[in-house]
């Protein structure tokens, strides 16, 4: 009964107090609606838990090479691992491919996944119709069958059932639909529109260790079993195995890892830096409203007095200022909730491609307790921070007025203490923004190694090959009729294929050696990036030639094997020494079964990834790279003399006319694809600018409300000092001191904070130092023109005391 009296007094209060409340409401608000935006993406991405049986116990095992912290599975060492490993109730595995869908409609390029016949039963998933793939399937001669995933099976087939028995064509080969995934299923962040067996294709695979064509390890630790005693005896079978098998094992190491975590262990470190920032914004938010709750405490002390007076403990007043602050805090939750809710949309299209594919991310009961929790949190404190206010020891001073309505001296530290934090968080948040748009402006600012304009770009999947041998190079043959024809089109001046674009931090690498300098022993293995090329290549690109020649059209099957080199490879194994008329083969070691490759060209570094150093690389005509390893993709580069858009329709009627079964895959201008690169680092940078932004503003707006009342309380002493002489100029340069002397302390904390935790920011940095001194004080003059400016008005309003009146009403 007294909680709703309490609440009713509480209400007729605020009621009483509009302005205050407003304010109070608003600044919780948005402090709470930045909270529960971000936390529901943390939380989605995070913590939400896999949708499989027992998803604590599944763990990705993986390799680890000399050069390669993380490598995916060898088909062999897997098998091993099966037989050997004791740690696990069973080993699955999983290969993310993409395949043309013909026959009925139009030819699609469909994701999908090759996965091995126990995976399913293993992860718990139960198809919604039919059975699922098992492990008769995953023979090498077993016939070929197909599940279909639930947006496939709506948007090709209209949700029929009868689809199951049918046969589709994936790569021109027909598969029998034998059952349809449930919708929402997605492994490792895709999810499938089929998912087919992995064995036929893995029996035939090279007889090699050192082959990892993305095959994804996946174990269910048995219950009795600890992560560290799995990675203990995968480490020592990996290490086993690479002993027994030195000639083409290249895998030193296992790495187990718990599945979730690595699944998330990109967008971790940007996510949990973005969730501290928020948690700042409402650290100052509270802050700044239990500053105002202060003062509102003073200001109530002849009313608090006069009811402790008649009898109230001094509990009975903190409750009513509990449940005040609970009010309050409650009322900034449902809005900052709604405000949340109406920022969603804005929120996930400014995240683009950052968050990982297939994150449902919405307001769920987790996000929703999360807001109660802060908000309670919040109100209670809002309640304690005046408690100091209840305890008066001679309460007819109080109810005299004897003492003015004044503030104590641990009243006043408690006050300017809160506004020092809020400097200090917000020059910290502000020093993060700084150190993310330099590094977002490094990064716009590498040199490529090429020209990105007038680019069109389009994947074109290789059309698999027949199973008669003489159509071996008939999807060869498919790329050179195609650039043949792209090169005579208007407004074109190079068209040229490519396995692997520039900037898009994908590709190959591959173990090689040099003619007359053989290993001596696995520590001497050597590996580059491979890239299989067509002629103009470079020329589209607009990558300098610096020795030799280009890839020509002559470089064909029956013409004597060349390869152009870049020059970080051309420096680091040659050093000095011309590279051109020298020999190269692919693997690690000589092989007389494997072609000599002559060195005929250097061409300049291209970027492959923002992020990481120039690499050494090789290129090799796609013609002859076909002859040793099957190419499996290829994408298309014009250069044209307009807009690379206007050119869109000419190039799918290009590729129609040249193989209507043949699908065009993303079409897009170089700089678009290069600008991709540039999502995550603009979303980090965006949000913290927002946060930081908003915390100065909240920061500066606490500044002010101290000044302001400080100068109020002591409109009695400045009208004083005034009446003995003292001049307007100082008296507003007394009161921006005292402003000037919290911002500094602010400055102060928030300077040694941002050096303590820079070191956290480091790996998501690109070319800036998280010390950076440019940043840091760019920052600090930011915070301090602020603190400046929030200290003036109330400056200003002090140098204007009238003396007569002031010291009469004191």
């Amino acid at each position: 009964m007294s909680l709703i009296k309490d609440l009713q007094f509480s209400l007729r209060q605020l009621r009483k107090a509009k302005v205050f409340a407003v304010v109070a409401v608003v600044t919780l608000a948005l402090g709470i609606g930045c909270n529960t935006a971000i936390f529901s993406v943390f939380s989605s991405v995070l913590l939400r838990p896999l949708p499989f049986s027992d998803p604590d116990r599944l763990v990705i095992v993986s390799e680890r090479a000399t050069n390669f912290p993380m490598l995916s599975a060898s088909w062999l060492n897997l098998k091993d691992w099966k037989a050997q490993s004791t740690s696990f109730e069973e080993f699955g595995a999983t290969r993310v491919v993409t395949m043309a869908l013909t026959g009925s409609g139009q030819p699609e390029q469909i994701p999908g996944q090759m996965i091995s016949g126990n995976l399913l039963h293993m992860l718990g998933v139960n198809t919604v119709a039919g059975r699922p793939i098992s492990a008769v399937d995953d023979r090498p001669a077993s016939p070929a069958v197909a599940l279909l995933g639930y947006g496939l099976w709506q948007r090709r087939f209209g949700g029929a059932e009868s689809v199951l028995g049918q046969t589709i064509t994936l790569d021109r080969q027909t598969y029998t639909v034998v059952g349809l995934l449930p919708q929402g299923f997605a492994l490792l962040q895709q999810s499938p529109d089929f998912v087919v067996a992995m064995g036929p294709w893995a029996s035939k695979l090279p007889e090699d260790r050192s082959w990892h064509p993305g095959i994804n390890a996946i174990a269910r630790l048995k219950p009795a079993v600890s992560l560290n005693q799995a990675r203990a005896e995968m480490s020592a079978i990996a290490k086993r195995l690479y002993v027994q098998h030195a000639t083409d094992n290249i895998a030193i190491d296992a790495v187990v890892n718990p599945m979730q975590a690595q699944l998330v262990s990109e967008v971790k470190p940007a996510l949990t830096m973005l969730m501290g920032a928020v948690i700042f914004v409402l650290l100052i938010a509270v802050g700044n409203i239990a500053n105002l709750m202060l003062t509102r405490a003073t200001a109530r002390r002849r009313e608090i007095a006069l009811r402790m007076s008649l009898g109230a403990s001094d509990w009975t007043i903190v409750q009513q200022l509990i449940v005040e602050g609970l009010v309050l805090s409650l009322m900034g939750a449902v809005v900052g909730v709604a405000l949340a809710y109406l920022l969603m949309p804005s929120l996930l299209h400014a995240a683009g491609g950052v968050l990982p594919p297939g994150a449902e991310v919405h307001l769920d009961a987790r996000v929703l307790l999360f807001t109660v929790m802060l908000s309670i949190c919040a109100g209670v404190f809002f309640g304690i921070a005046p408690a100091s206010h209840i305890r008066m020891r001679d309460l007819r001073m109080v109810l005299n007025e004897t003492e003015r309505a004044g503030s104590g001296k641990h009243t006043r530290l408690l006050r300017d203490g809160l506004v020092v934090s809020e400097i200090s968080l917000a020059l910290l948040l502000l020093m993060g923004a700084g150190l993310f748009v330099r590094s977002l402006s490094r990064l716009s600012a590498v040199n490529l190694g090429f020209s990105d304009d007038h680019l069109l770009v389009a994947d074109l999947p290789v059309p698999p090959a027949g199973t008669v041998p003489a159509e071996a190079h008939r999807n060869m043959d498919f790329y050179e009729n195609t650039l043949r024809e792209l090169r005579t089109l208007p407004g074109v001046r190079f068209a040229a294929a490519s396995s692997f674009l520039p900037v898009s931090g994908r590709g190959s690498v591959i173990h090689f050696n040099i003619r007359g300098r053989p290993p001596r022993n696995p520590s001497e293995y050597v590996m580059a990036n491979y890239r299989v090329a067509s002629s103009e290549y470079f020329q589209a690109l607009q990558i300098p030639l610096l020795a030799g020649r280009w890839i020509e059209d002559s470089d064909r099957e029956t013409a004597p094997p060349v390869v152009v080199i870049n020059q970080a490879m051309a420096k680091t194994y040659f050093g000095n020494e011309s590279p051109l008329g020298k020999k190269m083969q692919l693997g690690a070691v000589p092989d007389d079964s494997t072609p000599w490759m002559m060195v005929v060209g250097v061409v300049g570094n291209v970027k492959q990834s923002l992020v990481t150093d120039m690499p050494t690389e090789m290129y090799v005509p796609y013609r002859q790279a076909n002859e040793v390893l099957p190419v499996q993709t290829m994408s298309v580069v014009m250069r044209t003399e307009v807009d690379p858009r206007e050119l869109i329709p000419d190039l799918r009627e290009t590729v129609r006319r040249t193989n209507p079964a043949q699908p065009v895959v993303r079409i897009r201008t170089m700089e678009e694809n290069v600008a991709q690169n540039f999502s995550q680092p603009q979303f980090r940078a965006l949000l913290l600018l927002i946060f930081a932004g908003l915390a100065l503003v909240i920061a500066a707006v606490g500044v002010y409300g101290v000044m302001a009342y400080s100068t109020a309380q002591r409109s009695g002493e400045i009208a004083i000092r005034m009446a003995l002489g003292c001049s307007v100029e100082r008296i507003f340069t007394l009161v921006l001191r005292d402003g000037l002397r919290l911002t500094l302390i602010g400055v102060g904390i928030g300077t040694a904070l941002s050096i303590v935790l820079g070191h956290w920011l480091k790996s998501l940095l690109f070319g800036v130092s998280p010390t950076d001194a440019v940043t840091l004080l760019g920052a600090i003059v930011v915070v301090m023109a602020a603190g400046m400016a929030a200290t003036l008005l109330p400056a200003r309003r002090a140098s204007l005391v009238q003396i007569a009146s002031t010291m009469r009403e004191n």
